[in-house]
């Protein structure tokens, strides 16, 4: 009987241990090929409302509203609200290739929208 509670006790320790090891959730993985320094457009200053905002509200907006629906954590609605979301990793799961953490979730963005996104990053997260 002894034995028997430490094989039950050895099986539970082990699973404990694989289940806390690696969670898929936690933080995104981005593209290893991407750069998040380079600009993808050196010529062009890109600022949200001229550029981000269409994008946001096409692809981001059905989710991360007020309230925010489908799981998203917080709105996306404007300049402000989207820059919360960039300081908590919003850009990186825009490039990310994993299944698992990219947004939206249907699917990466085309490469062209990507670039926007990341030049808009490179130019230093301007609005106007």
């Amino acid at each position: 009987m002894k034995r028997f509670f430490r094989v039950v006790l050895l099986i539970f320790t082990a699973m404990i241990c694989f289940h806390c090891s690696s969670d898929d959730n936690m933080q995104p993985n981005p593209d290893p090929d991407s750069n998040p320094d380079t600009n993808p457009n050196p010529n062009k200053t890109t600022t949200y409302n001229a550029d981000v905002k269409v994008i946001i509200d096409a692809q981001c907006v059905r989710c991360h509203t007020d309230p925010p629906v489908e799981g998203a954590p917080f709105p996306l609605r404007n300049y402000s609200e989207t820059i919360v979301g960039v300081n908590r990793d919003l850009v990186l799961r825009m490039v990310s290739n994993s299944m698992n953490n990219v947004m939206p979730p249907s699917g990466r963005l085309p490469q062209e929208t990507i670039d926007i996104i990341l030049d808009w990053e490179a130019d230093g997260f301007l609005e106007k």
